[in-house]
């Protein structure tokens, strides 16, 4: 009885649970074809569901949640640095690059400026923090404070020290950073001497890099279960705290909600052209992933994966939604330290002028630029806002559990703002194929119909042949393309023929230099990420001619 004395029946009890509800969602893909993104919704459903029923006392489950999370986290780097690369150089103009650069960083600042605007707005009127008494405490305050920087090193810390240091610390900007120059070099030798061999050597190790992180995302709703179940238990063990801050609690949900959806949801419809309901359905497990782990880099494969389901371009999906995990964040560096720093001045009563809002609203904008995307983020920068415009770092203590909570709708409304941009940026820049968003938006297709297989760099000597493809749920090797199709092909190659037949249900179109995957509607429904090269496993039969 000596071993089996120190067994905890409740934790066995949650452990045996979780795996029914795991074979639950097995049955629910596998048998009733459920969709990805509703899959991933019940799942987070179930998970709260769990923590319920066991009180909270789910707490033996966190070691799956952070395998999870480190599995996905450990492909970021990567993925990052072999996209950014590969998109650059199949772009082959530094003067789109630019335009794509320039144009990702200006609508993500936008997007936070505007909940900035839109939480000070609502928070000064409604006297948010009035009344309420708040309690100094100096040895925690000291804890934030230290994990502030000041600006010259926010600044120093943008650009590349080590890049195997700053591959395994995830940083990202410093990543971007490295991969651009690495690829403009590419792109400017490749003008002078063939970089072919260098350009497919990227191209082939981002196929892998996919292939691997699909096999981590198809553990998604598993992942979700768990992680809904602790983030709940986490929530209620505080609820006692949380009665007196109820008011900026509710609030942080509503504003980050009001963001996430509506505000970008109105910046789809009129800038973008894109329809919100569709663009929202398929970036749907993005964002509950999101919610769930509090990550925007460990949601960022997602992220990336789910955009070419609505037709956002490979280049654009790969530069822009990685610089949204560090540049913008307008709910954990917008919504949150505008709404802390409120509460905050309404508490101690102190008389701000509408100059000083404005100068909180602008140092609340440049804190937003090098957030990192990992969980706990919204404190730090409320506290890099106090520290800046001299409120008391420690009245922030008190709020540090609502900040773990609101971290949640913070965090979704951070992941919707990258990708919208990424739809805003793909639709100004010409890289936005309207087919795919079609098949989404008739609806035609379980989860994706069509998919947009970016060509290799270089010249094409040859019509597009189908090829035998490797199955899985994540594409196949560019090889699927035997003969890149790429813009100003000259009269000597042979032209691709429209409606080109591969194999019964599949086809293959040229469509604006791109070659578009077309299957029919009983479609295996396992996504297919950005930039993959590849097509899904149902496709994936195509035999050599």
């Amino acid at each position: 009885m000596g071993a089996l004395s120190n067994i905890d029946p409740t934790a066995v009890a949650v452990w045996a649970s979780a795996v029914v509800l795991f074979a639950l969602i097995a049955v629910l893909r596998a048998v009733f074809k459920l969709n990805f993104s509703l899959l991933t919704v019940l799942a987070l459903g179930l998970g709260i569901a769990l923590s319920l029923v066991f009180d909270g006392q789910v707490d033996s489950l966190n070691l799956l949640g952070n395998i999870y999370i480190s599995l996905i986290t450990a492909l970021v780097a990567p993925l990052i640095f072999v996209s950014i690369i590969s998109s650059i150089t199949y772009v082959g103009s530094l003067k789109k690059l630019r335009s794509i650069g320039l144009r990702s960083i200006g609508w993500l600042l936008l997007t936070n400026l505007i909940a900035i605007v839109m939480t000070l707005g609502v928070a000064i009127p409604l006297h948010i923090g009035s009344g309420v008494k708040l309690v100094d405490d100096e040895s925690t305050a000291g804890f934030l404070t230290s994990q502030t920087a000041p600006l010259d090193q926010v600044i120093l810390n943008f650009f590349p020290k080590n890049i195997v240091g700053d591959l395994s610390g995830n940083r990202v900007v410093p990543i971007i950073i490295t991969a651009t120059v690495l690829a403009i070099a590419i792109v400017s030798v490749g003008r002078q001497k063939d970089v072919s061999i260098v350009k497919r050597f990227f191209e082939q190790t981002k196929d892998v890099i996919y292939k691997a992180v699909g096999y981590v995302v198809e553990l998604t709703p598993y992942a979700v279960v768990v992680l809904g179940a602790t983030s709940t238990a986490a929530t209620t063990s505080k609820a006692d705290a949380l009665l007196a801050l109820l008011s900026i609690l509710v609030l942080g949900f509503v504003l980050n909600i009001i963001q996430a959806f509506v505000v970008n949801g109105l910046l789809l419809k009129f800038v973008a052209h894109v329809p919100p309901l569709t663009f929202f359905k398929a970036v749907l497990p993005a964002q509950t992933t999101a919610f769930a782990t509090q990550s925007s880099v460990a949601t960022l494969p997602l992220s990336i994966r789910q955009l070419g389901t609505v037709g956002v371009g490979a280049d654009v999906a790969n530069f822009t939604t990685p610089i949204g995990t560090t540049i913008g964040m307008p709910g954990c560096a917008g919504v949150w330290p505008m709404l802390s720093a409120v509460f905050t001045i309404n508490a101690l009563g102190l008389g701000y002028s509408p100059v000083s809002y404005v100068a909180l609203a602008v140092i609340g904008l440049l804190s937003s630029i090098g957030t990192a995307g990992v969980p706990g983020t919204a404190i730090v920068t409320a506290t890099t806002v106090f520290t800046a415009v001299g409120l008391p770092v420690q009245l922030l203590v008190p709020l540090v559990p609502v900040s773990n909570i609101v971290g949640m709708p913070s965090t979704m409304a951070n992941v919707s703002a990258a990708v919208t941009c990424a739809a805003i940026v793909s639709r100004q820049t010409g890289e936005f194929d309207e087919g795919v968003l079609d098949s989404a938006r008739a609806g035609r297709h379980r989860h994706r119909a069509g998919v947009v297989v970016s060509p290799a760099g270089g010249a094409v000597a040859a019509p597009v042949v189908p090829v035998a493809a490797p199955l899985g749920a994540v594409g196949v090797a560019a090889s699927v393309v035997a003969s890149p199709v790429a813009a100003g092909v000259g009269a000597a190659h042979k032209p691709v023929q429209p409606g080109f037949a591969v194999t019964p249900g599949l086809s293959l179109t040229l469509h604006q230099s791109m070659l578009r995957v077309q299957a029919d509607d009983d479609a295996d429904d396992a996504p297919v990420p950005v930039g993959a090269c590849g097509i899904s496993a149902h496709a994936a039969t195509a035999k050599a001619a």
